[in-house]
């Protein structure tokens, strides 16, 4: 018998056809912003609806390692429950572009994980991981992609209510909130204030964090600054 291992490296992963998982430049210039899916919004505020580009979730990996080796809270061997296997394989199918077979590989972890006992602190970054993978699967305005941004948005609180240390859940949180504010009409302003309200309030916890995930920070400060323009611009 011994305590489940979990093995919990942070990474940048920059594979061309995979999520940039925290790829961000620390100086975003208009084309990179749109590279890596800061806000861009129309210079008419007038219209009360926010507007967007292309907008990537920043995106954490965990990877099998020598570091950061984690003891869990209950005894089973891990012949019987492999976790770290369950994540490789997650981890490779996500990189890969697979987002459904990740998908079933997370939920997989998160069952096996949950059944014995495992500390949730311990795998935050998976909730994170699956609440990207929604994100992605949630960039339309129909009714199918409405509820994939519903699904990021509750794992992303899940990864916090866990570590609330990630400053990339808590950026995410704020792009998913960007993009639902999108949804709102020009007789909506307050709702849209509301959305920017709440959605400043997570940047500002990722900068009141400490911990030295720069990238996370930098978008956090690039999306205050639009924020805050569009915030002046609203009657």
């Amino acid at each position: 018998m011994m305590f489940v291992r979990l093995a919990i490296l942070l990474c940048l992963v920059r594979a061309s056809h995979c999520f940039r998982y925290s790829s961000l430049s620390h100086r975003l210039s208009s084309n990179q912003r749109r590279q890596y899916g800061a806000i861009e919004f129309r210079s008419n505020i007038q219209s009360k609806s926010i507007q967007r580009n292309r907008h990537h979730y920043i995106q954490l990996d965990m990877s099998d390692g020598d570091d950061d080796i984690i003891s869990g809270s209950s005894k089973f061997s891990m012949e019987e429950i492999p976790l770290n296997q369950i994540f490789s394989k997650a981890v490779v199918l996500q990189r890969c572009g697979d987002r459904t077979g990740a998908l079933q590989e997370y939920n997989h972890f998160l069952q096996v994980a949950e059944t014995h006992d495992v500390d949730p602190s311990l795998y935050a970054e998976v909730h994170a991981n699956t609440a990207a993978i929604y994100a992605m699967q949630g960039k339309g305005a129909d009714a199918d992609s409405r509820e994939m941004r519903v699904k990021a948005k509750e794992a992303f609180q899940e990864a916090l209510k866990y570590r609330p240390s990630l400053g990339s859940a808590w950026v995410n949180l704020a792009l998913l909130q960007l993009a639902e504010g999108k949804e709102l009409g020009a007789n909506e302003q307050d709702e849209v204030k509301k959305v920017l309200k709440d959605a400043r309030s997570c940047c500002e916890r990722a900068l009141g964090l400490d911990n030295d995930d720069e990238r996370s920070r930098s978008l956090a400060n690039k999306l205050i600054g639009d924020i805050d323009t569009m915030l002046k611009q609203i009657k």
